[in-house]
């Protein structure tokens, strides 16, 4: 019979698995951060892109 930690190791790992798919339903279940969905990303990426073409200058038009 294995011995009391091997067990104990066993036991942790068995409740890190079974603990594991109710922390991502509840990550899931949650608004994380500022971005909500996938048009948020794409509209902050947008915003940041104008706003850096904008500093460096724009349209360099010659003359």
């Amino acid at each position: 019979m294995p011995g009391p930690a091997a067990r104990l190791a066993a036991l942790r790992w068995a409740l890190l698995i079974a603990g594991t798919p109710a922390a991502g339903a509840w990550a899931r279940a949650r608004a994380v951060g500022t971005a909500d969905g996938p048009a948020d990303v794409a509209l902050a990426v947008g915003l940041r892109l104008r706003s850096r073409y904008r500093r460096e200058g724009g349209e360099r038009r010659e003359p």
